[in-house]
């Protein structure tokens, strides 16, 4: 009796398992991980040049992006097959709508995609791009039109055999009184106005434009250049302006019953260092004098870099410490000037390089460095 007992609790749990093991398994559910909502990040397009446009060796392509964001736009940067061939900058506290005009010149035949990246501090957005044709003089068809494409575009119309020297306004620019922005405005010049230089300052880092009646100055970081400008004088700048003193206010009491609030002092963020301008001539020729170029660093990041100095690879080779910057705060930039000597014909390439010894702990290092490329005959 007792065996038919065992026998019968046996079959039982037997059937017990069976009717588990028919059920599904009850597992955690496995976390997916998603996209990066992109809601949050600069959003940028290119208006021109269009897809698949057609352009010489030699001639400057004039792109055309306008980027948009929550927040503000710091700076936008044009790279072409994986090369950083401009940057323009916004205010420091940057833009929500930011329209840019970045130029570049192929050096040699073949396809060239182009992407266009907005930033704000270190957040990037996803790069706007296009792919071009560059064709040599002999094989082009047709001479290009504005904006460096075929077809119609919204770019400024730039004649390449215009000997006079004008400055092409890559971003909305404010026109002064007076070479520094502590002078007074006269008006916002709008992106893609193309307006001839005038005069200069010693180290070119501010050009004096004339618009019809109207002269003024703006800063060079902003601008490329065209034409002939080997004979712009230098001009000697007005007086500073004087600021009027502020009237003297007596600060309110506070109540003893009122506590004062704590003042809250922000941390700094990182830096990050950014060649934002390269100026001299794209085209010069094999003399005994060099030729000089100015180059703006810029620190578009949220903290101050400390000390860091800058290099030069001549085309030669041959590299050049150009300063030891003691310190550049977030917004601010520097320019430093460099003679180029040119020894032989051909494609020359000039690279500017910002923290040569890496002594600053930036967002990016990989945007420290900039070239301009130079047709010596």
């Amino acid at each position: 009796m007792r065996r038919m007992h065992l026998i019968i609790v046996g079959l039982l749990l037997l059937l017990s398992a069976c009717n588990l093991s028919s059920e599904p398994p009850t597992e955690e559910p496995i976390e997916i991980p998603t996209e990066q909502d992109q809601s949050g990040r600069p959003s940028v397009s290119i208006t021109s040049p269009q897809q698949g446009a057609e352009v010489v060796v030699g001639t400057q392509v004039l792109v055309t992006a306008t980027a948009t964001d929550t927040v503000g736009v710091t700076r936008m940067q044009l790279i072409a097959n994986n090369q950083i061939v401009k940057t323009i900058v916004a205010d420091a506290s940057g833009q929500k709508n930011f329209q840019g005009i970045l130029d570049y010149t192929p050096r040699q035949a073949g396809e060239v995609e182009l992407q266009v990246l907005a930033y704000r501090g270190a957040i990037a957005s996803d790069p706007a791009v296009i792919d071009i044709v560059v064709k040599s003089q002999q094989a082009a068809t047709s001479p290009p039109v504005s904006g460096g494409g075929g077809g119609s575009t919204s770019g400024p119309v730039i004649d390449p055999n215009d000997p006079t020297c004008r400055a092409l306004i890559n971003t909305g620019l404010r026109l002064r009184t007076g070479p520094g922005t502590n002078f007074d405005i006269i008006r916002t010049l709008a992106a893609g106005s193309v307006i001839p230089i005038v005069g200069r300052v010693s180290n070119n880092t501010w050009w004096q434009l004339q618009q019809g009646l109207t002269v003024g100055w703006v800063s060079a970081e902003f601008t490329s250049v065209y034409g002939i400008c080997t004979a712009v004088p230098v001009v000697n700048a007005p007086p500073t302006p004087t600021t009027t003193p502020a009237t003297a206010t007596t600060a309110p009491t506070i109540p003893p019953s009122a506590t004062p609030r704590p003042s809250i002092t922000p941390t700094p963020g990182r830096p990050d260092l950014v060649i934002s301008s390269i100026v001299g001539p794209s085209t010069t020729t094999v003399a005994a004098s060099p030729v000089p170029y100015s180059v703006t660093i810029t620190n578009t990041g949220t903290g101050p870099s400390g000390p860091f100095y800058a290099r030069v690879t001549q085309p030669n080779g041959v590299e050049q410490n150009l300063d030891i910057i003691p310190n550049l705060n977030a917004g601010e930039s520097i320019t430093l000037t460099v003679d180029i000597n040119f020894t032989t014909t051909g494609n020359a390439l000039i690279l500017f390089r910002a923290d040569a010894g890496e002594q600053v702990n930036e967002v990016s290092e990989v945007n420290n460095t900039g070239t301009i490329q130079v047709s010596v005959s």
